[in-house]
């Protein structure tokens, strides 16, 4: 972007973003969240906002004003903010297919992608299944029952297992706290807590974890924040992976990808592969693989129930860390699943 276009505080009506696309499908605090995420820009006329075949980091959204597409035949097409087409970012398909030069006094969003890609896995990412376990039971044993471990190779079993830490807990320690940074993946040893997340004014409780069910995993596959609280509700000790450790033993190993060229040979060997778009439904209508399914990120665990464990799932990678965090959801319910790799 030129230098000389000027950078305000944010003075846009929220009313006015929230009708642009993906946040007019936010949550209310997913939504505050993604408000840090943006910024007014003011351009005067033929100023370039990004050129063809650029990776841009940002996206711009023309609120008023009229800017110029022009494609690689040098074919322009303008688009004034009145425009239906002006609900999504500006030539959104990364690289840029076209050009865009203002025409007239512009005023734009610009939109930090990486950090609006986190503030929404951030929100979509919650959600726990529980399930009950003896107060004696082995926390190793348990996790090796688990769909995900299952798929751990037998050669990182014994170094991650030789690479869990110890601490002890007591009633009431908050492990991990909702909205802060993820930097380490837990297991219950013994003991048990309480997984719970702010609604509004009030405070939810979700789940009750025991020995052997394990947390904080999601926020260091999706690169984000925590999205709930859990407290002990005895005392108890907990074994814990640092965040390099949980990538480098768990994370890689489980979370398998696949080059748009093995396509057709996975296709092969399994007919009913289906691929997954796990962006918001206004995303996906935008834009989308020819022959995808949309199932965004926050409904993944509600739809899951009703997928077929028998078919092969290969999430596009178009959505950042949330595709990231879609597979692994798919591996952790004992799904088949790949995340395709991008072409870039």
């Amino acid at each position: 972007m030129d230098c000389n276009m000027s950078t305000d505080a944010l003075a846009v009506d929220e009313g006015t973003i929230k009708n642009l696309i993906p946040f007019n499908e936010l949550f209310r605090h997913q939504f505050q969240e993604a408000l840090r995420c943006c910024e007014q820009i003011s351009a005067p006329p033929r100023k370039k906002l990004f050129k063809r075949g650029d990776n841009d980091p940002f996206w711009y959204y023309l609120l008023k004003g009229s800017v110029n597409l022009i494609d690689e035949d040098f074919n322009s097409s303008t688009l004034n903010a009145e425009d239906e087409q002006c609900l999504h970012a500006l030539d959104n398909q990364p690289p840029h297919r076209y050009s865009a030069i203002t025409t007239s006094e512009c005023l734009l969003l610009k939109v930090d992608k990486q950090r609006l890609d986190l503030a929404i896995t951030w929100e979509q990412a919650g959600g726990y299944d529980v399930e009950d376990h003896d107060d004696d039971t082995d926390w190793m044993s348990a996790l090796l029952d688990t769909d995900v471990f299952s798929k751990v190779p037998p050669a990182n079993i014994q170094k991650l297992f030789a690479t869990f830490k110890r601490n002890t807990a007591n009633l009431g320690d908050v492990i991990i706290k909702e909205d802060q940074p993820g930097d380490r993946f837990y297991v219950i040893e013994h003991g048990s807590a309480v997984v719970s997340k702010r609604s509004g004014d009030r405070t939810d409780t979700l789940a009750r974890l025991e020995a052997g069910q394990f947390f904080g995993e999601e926020a260091l596959v999706g690169k984000t924040t925590r999205n709930a609280t859990v407290t002990m509700e005895t005392d108890g000790a907990l074994m814990y992976l640092e965040e390099e450790e949980f990538k480098q033993l768990l994370e890689q190993p489980v979370l398998h990808h696949i080059k748009e060229h093995e396509l057709e040979t996975l296709r092969q060997s399994h007919p009913d592969m289906v691929m997954v778009d796990v962006r918001l439904s206004g995303e996906y209508k935008h834009f989308n693989r020819a022959g995808s399914v949309n199932i965004p990120l926050n409904k993944l665990r509600q739809r899951s129930a009703q997928m077929d464990k028998d078919t092969c799932y290969v999430v596009c990678h178009n959505a950042g860390p949330r595709s990231e965090l879609g597979v692994y959801l798919l591996i952790k319910e004992g799904f088949q699943a790949y995340l395709l790799e991008s072409a870039e």
